[in-house]
């Protein structure tokens, strides 16, 4: 976060010097419009129009992602919710079947009893 500052403060550094050095009144025609400005004005809003034309050109991108983002998280909650439940349900028929082999188990002992004492 610190390196950004510094980063900002460079460039806010270098755009007051820019601006200092061009102060020249330039006449920039567009279309129907005329306008008369110092040449780092005129620079400063071509600056600032070209990044609101990326951002309004990139925004479709980043709200698709954002809305993919959440669709994933929600799926990914959804599986590990399911995942949990078939582990508890595979450790329950774990115990079953282990009780059910002690059970058979002991019975087969007292069947083995049964026919060595009979």
């Amino acid at each position: 976060m610190q390196i950004f500052l510094i980063f900002a403060l460079i460039i806010a550094a270098l755009a007051v010097i820019f601006a200092l050095q061009n102060t020249a009144v330039t006449t920039v025609t567009f279309l129907l419009w005329t306008f008369n400005g110092s040449l780092a004005l005129i620079l400063l809003l071509s600056l600032i129009a070209g990044a609101v034309v990326s951002i309004l050109v990139s925004s479709p991108a980043l709200i698709r992602d954002k809305l993919t983002i959440r669709n994933q998280k929600k799926r990914l909650a959804e599986l590990e919710a399911s995942l949990s439940k078939h582990k508890s349900q595979l450790e329950e028929a774990q115990q079953q079947i282990t009780q059910a082999e002690e059970k058979q188990s002991s019975t087969g002992d007292i069947d083995t009893h049964q026919e060595s004492g009979a």
